[in-house]
């Protein structure tokens, strides 16, 4: 299997974020082009991932869909492989998963986009915990 990245970027993020998964093995998650952590896909990530990259790895590349200028909601998504010149995928998006490069590349992009969400919000979650008035009481 060959190294994949999924990026996603814009005015709503805070920087551009990115997954790199090499030979559904290894995953690498990176802010602004800087690794900031990298492990094991797990068996499951792996069996999710695996037909979904076949089948677009298979698919001819589509012709690649340049993000328009956009309003401050706007995001580009980009799918790249390591060994062609240019991205298989990119995309402007109002919102993610992104749509609109086909059945199989839609499905792959809204599974790489699903991970890295749940990547970074485990290395930084994004909502403080709330704590109800009945679990300030100490135990007695």
């Amino acid at each position: 299997m060959r190294t994949m990245t999924y990026e996603r970027s814009g005015r709503t993020n805070t920087a551009a974020q990115a997954l790199r998964v090499e030979g559904l093995k290894h995953l690498w998650v990176l802010e602004q082009g800087e690794v900031i952590s990298e492990r094991d896909l797990t068996p499951h990530e792996a069996r999710s991932l695996a037909p979904l990259l076949e089948e677009a790895t298979r698919q001819p590349a589509p012709a690649v869909l340049v993000p328009q200028a956009g309003g401050p909601d706007g995001l580009a998504v980009t799918l790249a492989f390591e060994d062609e010149e240019s991205p298989r995928v990119r995309l402007a998006t109002e919102r993610l998963p992104a749509h609109g490069a086909g059945p199989h590349y839609d499905a792959l992009l809204g599974e790489l986009d699903a991970l890295l969400t749940r990547e970074l919000h485990a290395r930084a979650p994004r909502h403080a915990h709330a704590v109800l008035p009945h679990q300030l009481r100490q135990e007695e």
